[in-house]
């Protein structure tokens, strides 16, 4: 290169570099001074550019930032800062101890100084170091500066702790935890504190990442705190971080915590004062799932359920001559004895001791907690199910003030099937649940329990099952109950046509938007599994957006952790739903550029494959991907046909022979459909054994009896026969057994198969050179003449007439 052309070259490169650098594309302008640097590397000016570079990516432009942020005060500019710190790749000590100063100096004055310390911090690890060294000499000064910052920064600094690479040794790292839980529970002692959710938080965190550093600090104080923390009266954001805080506080403390629990429970009670019991109620409540035995222990305790209507009572006397009634008590014990009916003890004991009550707060509708009672009624079946369903289905419509503990109770009683009915003929009823499953994420549970109730179709089982299920009974002395007619599928089926009419597909799409519980994603696939089993309902469940619903669920099941038999479910049952979807309508509608038919064949797939962990033998899941694959055979796109062969052929295969007739055919009619892809057709027709032995297959399952897999198994041969390199295959097989097939096929009583037949043989005997020879000679030598001539005796069709007319003029 000319020293002109060079000095030309390195002014560009300049040039591009400066502009790059001004873009914020800083990783660019470093590969073109790089460059420049190799053709002029003594050029002052690359250098100079050089070093203005490397003070931009160790943090000199945040710094610059965020100076002219404090002297603005603009959140234009603050927000100038945050997208810096976000593309900051790394920071140098210098500049982040520069910016440190400046966040310690100006927060009071910056509206964004939270965002911005917590972004700081979390992004960049020379920050972290600074904030672990004031973390280690002045552990009280720097928790109580970053509490007081806000929540972003808190939860920054409180992530510290468990940053393994920051520590040096285990030590360091373990006192810094157990300071940080210390200093939470302290602070969090102080009941004039704000925002003590974030103080929760940080104590669930640190539970639930390695309790074993501060297990040995759970004592009466810690547990009072925490505990204390689950009283209905607070904000519910404190107590869902108190509730996840005791339930891995009770995880690792074992029997000491559950002795802390009792004695807290216990402590509060005795001194029978309204502030006491609400706190010892809300905590019952919340644990109740967690330590259902020690709990109900502390419930049934002698006197303690004999004597709590009676205490409630002397509260609403309170109320009748005048004093203030307490109905957070109320609703304390209300919760309480909702959440004891998960143990049948419990359940028995209110019924007992509480039913009474229980009712005249549930016919009161002035009370501001009848639908919470008439959920425990529910819940212990204390009275007519019908009634009690009329009380909540009126709460369900009345309002929003207790629709949450009215959905709840609907789940219990649509358990049963004439409450199902009496549901699904209530259109107003059906509309509201509706309604708040879109657009009420604290029912979704409740909502989506009561549509899997209504939707559930009644397992089917086999004769040997069903007398497995009598000798089960018998060994236990129970008397199996009759089946109820109102869950036969004729009942069944118009309740999901019900509700598919009122919207419920969109609904569950709202819903998941709302929602990644696994436990609500596996009824939403459940629900859409049942509705999808009438055909009926198939292509507006789809037009609805069924199919892309099903197929985000399963990818995101995919992306997630698979190794639980809930996520396996979920996974399964989400592909058995699109393959019932995609069996009766046109996959051209459903499938686009953003939605490629490719993702429902990865998901139908699996289903040809027994389901290994619940260890059924049904078949149905099978039967029914295999009818969506051959579908979504018929594509024009040739790739869905070549990506079937790629990931499921041996599948396949092993299915075509299947004791099962209907999975049997459908593999076949499979098989049919892929023939027009050459991928398939080279499966048969490469010359090597395995294609041998599958043209051996292909021509015996055209001789079986099902006319259906012969038909099917006659079309894949009549494809397969159109390629030169097929015909020979056919002609190798032993003993013609190929040509005495296909005449077999002539002699079939259905027309179709007679069609199947001679197309097959017209394929053979006209293709070119030597091959057509050999087929002509192969059919002449089976007198295949005669059998022709007998075949289209017993047609009338006039296409089958002309083409075997044009066979045997070959065969003269």
């Amino acid at each position: 290169m000319s020293s002109t052309s060079t000095d030309d070259r390195v002014a560009l490169l300049k040039r591009q570099a400066e502009d790059a650098s001004q873009g914020n594309e800083l990783a660019k302008a470093a590969q073109l001074l790089r460059e420049a640097s190799k053709l002029a590397p003594n050029d002052e000016e690359i250098q100079k550019q050089w070093r203005s570079l490397q003070d931009r990516e160790g943090g000199a432009d945040v710094l610059q930032l965020l100076n002219a942020y404090i002297e603005s005060k603009k959140d234009d500019e603050g927000q100038h800062v945050l997208l810096a710190l976000g593309q900051q790749k790394q920071m140098n000590p210098d500049a982040a101890s520069s910016i440190y100063q400046l966040l310690q100096k100006n927060e009071p004055n910056l509206a964004l100084h939270d965002r911005i310390t917590g972004t700081w911090l979390t992004a960049h690890a020379e920050a972290k170091n600074l904030v672990v060294k004031d973390l280690a000499s002045s552990t009280t000064d720097t928790f109580d500066r970053f509490f007081s910052y806000g929540p972003e920064s808190f939860h920054a600094f409180s992530s510290l702790p468990f940053e393994n690479n920051l520590w040096t040794s285990k030590e360091p790292q373990t006192t810094a935890q157990k300071d940080l839980f210390r200093l939470c529970v302290a602070t969090l002692m102080d009941t004039a504190i704000d925002h003590p959710d974030r103080l929760m938080q940080a104590l669930a965190r640190q539970l639930a990442l390695s309790p074993e550093n501060v297990v040995s600090l759970i004592d009466a104080d810690v547990s009072d705190v925490i505990l204390s923390s689950l009283d209905i009266r607070l904000d519910s954001s404190l107590r869902r971080q108190a509730t996840l805080a005791t339930a891995k506080m009770l995880e690792a403390t074992k029997e000491h915590g559950e002795v802390l629990f009792a004695n807290f429970v216990t402590e509060h009670v005795a001194k029978q004062r309204n502030d006491d019991l609400i706190v010892a109620f809300s905590a019952a409540a919340e644990v109740f799932p967690i330590i259902p035995l020690v709990a109900s222990r502390l419930f049934m305790t002698d006197g303690f359920v004999q004597q709590l209507v009676p205490n409630l009572e002397k509260n609403s006397d309170a109320a009748a001559s005048g004093k203030r009634k307490s109905t957070t008590l109320e609703q304390a014990a209300l919760e309480l004895l909702s959440a004891a009916c998960v143990e049948k003890s419990c359940r028995e004991a209110i019924n007992r001791y509480c039913a009474n009550w229980l009712k005249n707060l549930s016919d009161d509708s002035k009370n501001a907690h009848n639908a919470l009672a008439s959920l425990i009624l529910a819940k212990i079946n204390a009275t007519s199910e019908s009634d009690i369903t009329k009380k909540l289905s009126a709460l369900v419509l009345q309002g929003d003030d207790e629709i949450q503990q009215a959905i709840e109770g609907l789940a219990y009683t649509s358990l049963q099937p004439k409450i199902k009915e009496d549901i699904i003929n209530d259109t107003p009823l059906v509309k509201r649940l509706i309604n708040a499953l879109e657009t009420k994420p604290a029912v979704t549970f409740g909502c989506l329990t009561i549509f899997a109730n209504l939707s559930t179709y009644r397992i089917k089982q086999s004769e040997e099952q069903k007398k497995m299920a009598q000798l089960q009974a018998y060994a236990n002395h129970i008397k199996l109950e009759p089946d109820d007619p109102l869950d036969n599928d004729g009942f069944v089926t118009p309740r999901c046509k019900v509700l598919c009419d009122n919207g419920i597909v969109s609904a569950l799409l709202a819903c998941c938007r709302q929602t990644t519980s696994p436990t609500n994603v596996a009824l939403v696939v459940r629900i859409l599994l049942m509705l999808s089993k009438e055909q009926k309902h198939r292509a507006k469940m789809a037009q609805q957006g069924a199919v892309r619903l099903l197929l985000q669920i399963r990818d995101r099941i995919a992306k997630a952790d698979k190794s639980t038999s809930e996520a396996s479910l979920i996974e399964r049952n989400a592909a058995h739903a699109i393959a019932r979807l995609l069996i009766s309508i046109n996959p051209s509608h459903v499938f686009s550029a953003s939605l490629p038919a490719s993702s429902a064949v990865s998901a139908l797939v699996p289903l040809l494959s027994p389901d290994q962990e619940s260890g059924q033998t049904d078949r149905l899941p099978t039967f029914e991907a295999l009818l969506a694959l051959t579908n979504l055979a018929s594509m024009e796109d040739n790739s869905v046909r070549d990506l079937q062969l790629r990931l499921a052929w041996e599948k396949i295969e092993d299915l075509l022979f299947s004791p099962t007739m209907l999975v049997q055919r459908a593999t076949v009619e499979l098989v049919c459909n892929l023939m027009a892809s050459p991928s398939c057709v080279a499966k048969f027709a490469d010359g090597s054994a395995d294609a041998k032995r599958r043209i051996t297959i292909l021509l015996a399952l055209a001789d079986v009896d099902d006319l259906a897999t012969r038909r099917a198994s006659g079309g894949a041969l009549a494809m397969l026969t159109e390629w030169d390199a097929a015909v020979t295959a056919v002609l190798d097989s032993k003993d013609s057994r190929g040509i005495k097939v296909l005449l077999s096929m002539c002699q079939d009583d259905s027309e179709e198969m007679r069609h199947r037949a001679l197309a097959c043989l017209a394929n053979i005997i006209g293709a070119p050179g030597d091959v057509g020879k050999r087929g002509v000679a192969q059919l002449k030598a089976e007198k295949g003449q005669e059998a022709i001539k007998e075949a289209l005796k017993g047609s009338r069709d006039a296409t089958i007439l002309a083409l075997g007319v044009e066979v045997l003029k070959q065969l003269v």
